[in-house]
């Protein structure tokens, strides 16, 4: 199953409803990047509001990574840099319960959403180094190099944050699998294909129809130039 596709037109990600054949839980796969366009993270929230809870990535605060590589984009006027920002979802605005499960790896939260002094400090040091990188690398296009594609057989370093991520799963799974309930899970996209595994696997979750894609970066390529999707992205 592609859970993200880089293509000639930018960089999208699968948002894919996973339920057993009797029925009862829905998940809500959708892996994310930490930086993108506004309105993509702005669907994403949307998506999140009709679950009854959500999983989330590591604090209720914007992504000083994805600030990092957002700021070091426009600075090396990559193609693909235009309107991108960090990955900022106001969770505690959802309204319903949000499970960190790597909270322990993230500053601590601020009830402003501000990122730590030391977090800025890390950002702007990083930028330049980033941007220097990108454009040495493949000119305007640092992005169509990075392999971004991700598929739910691709496999990356595992270590305690996905375990964590998991542990939640499970226990969620094992007390409301028989109720008719939507949880959303929001994480890294390098983390999805462990979770996609994990729910089809054991779990006996299936995917459902209906899966869609979000564009979160584009090259604004005029559509009549683009390519076509790949085809397929669905099968198992």
């Amino acid at each position: 199953m592609r859970l993200t596709e880089l293509t000639e037109a930018g960089f999208r990600t699968v948002v894919a409803e996973f339920q057993r054949p009797a029925g009862g839980m829905r998940w809500v796969v959708m892996p994310t990047i930490h930086m993108g366009h506004p309105d993509y993270y702005w669907a994403i929230w949307q998506r999140m509001r009709s679950s009854q809870a959500v999983i989330a990535e590591q604090a209720d605060m914007p992504s000083p990574t994805g600030m990092a590589y957002a700021n070091a984009m426009r600075l090396a006027r990559q193609r693909a840099g235009r309107d991108i920002v960090a990955q900022d979802i106001d969770y505690g605005a959802l309204g319903v319960p949000v499970i960190f499960p790597d909270a322990h790896t993230a500053g601590p939260a601020r009830p402003d959403r501000e990122l730590l002094p030391e977090e800025r400090i890390m950002v702007a040091a990083l930028t330049p180094f980033l941007a220097l990188e990108m454009a040495m690398t493949r000119g305007d296009d640092w992005l169509g190099g990075t392999g971004l594609t991700i598929d739910d057989d691709s496999v990356f370093a595992r270590d305690e944050r996905d375990d964590l991520l998991l542990g939640v799963i499970r226990e969620i799974h094992g007390e409301f699998a028989d109720e008719d309930m939507e949880v959303s899970i929001v994480f890294g996209a390098a983390h999805m294909p462990l979770v996609v595994r994990e729910l089809t696997g054991g779990l006996g979750y299936r995917a459902l129809p209906g899966a869609h894609w979000l564009t979160a970066v584009d090259y604004d390529i005029p559509a009549h130039l683009r390519r076509p999707p790949l085809d397929g992205w669905m099968d198992w």
